[in-house]
């Protein structure tokens, strides 16, 4: 916590992780770090819509922090790649090789790498990974965020596990809305209904944001 390279804007939250292992480099334009999460389980509209936005906001310059999680996290690493932008993948697994979860996500991490961005964990290389991990690592999402969306996610989700921290942390939280039909929108038109910001449209966050 002590180097000049842990980000400022982490400092600010409870629980902070006292270290970080990082592969590859931490932008330091933290007030450009938005998050984008949801569910695993995505359908074809949360992939779909969470590669849109991340892509439009990293062409603007934004860093895109996700989990690096199948599904939505995928799907928003993927997009700021495409924008030609940097990501940040917080694992809830260690850094190295053998231990990153999923790891048939490894390309990814190496793409996310090698575009500048970073992936980065509080657990050091060669732990092996616990349930517990995952749910742990979300502080970390918000809490390097600006703003966190939640693209997809089911009543009972990690996704809505980030958006209480990111809310406890005084960051922005944003929903897209889904069908009323759709479990996987229970989670996101929830949040909508108290209070989160609606988001059709990137240039929703982008006015919440005063961009």
């Amino acid at each position: 916590k002590s180097s000049p390279n842990y980000p400022e804007i982490l400092k600010e939250i409870s629980g902070a992780p006292k270290q970080l292992y990082v592969r590859g480099e931490l932008p330091d334009n933290y007030e450009m770090n938005f998050a984008i999460v949801g569910t695993r389980a995505a359908s074809e509209y949360g992939k779909t819509l969470a590669s849109k936005i991340a892509k439009e906001l990293a062409e603007l310059g934004f860093n895109i922090v996700s989990g690096l999680a199948i599904g939505i996290d995928t799907e928003a690493h993927l997009g700021a790649l495409e924008g030609k932008g940097k990501t940040i993948a917080v694992v809830g697994s260690a850094i190295d090789d053998n231990s990153i979860y999923p790891s048939s996500n490894l390309k990814l991490v190496k793409r996310i790498k090698s575009s500048g961005g970073a992936v980065i964990s509080e657990y050091a290389p060669g732990t092996k990974s616990e349930i517990w991990f995952f749910p742990e690592r979300n502080r970390i999402i918000s809490g390097l965020s600006r703003g966190v969306l939640v693209v997809e996610a089911p009543e009972k989700s990690g996704a809505l596990i980030t958006a209480r921290l990111a809310l406890e942390q005084n960051r922005d939280v944003f929903a897209v809305p889904g069908s009323i039909f759709s479990k996987n929108s229970l989670g996101a038109n929830t949040l909508i209904k108290s209070g989160a910001k609606m988001v059709t449209s990137v240039d929703d966050i982008l006015e919440e944001l005063n961009f």
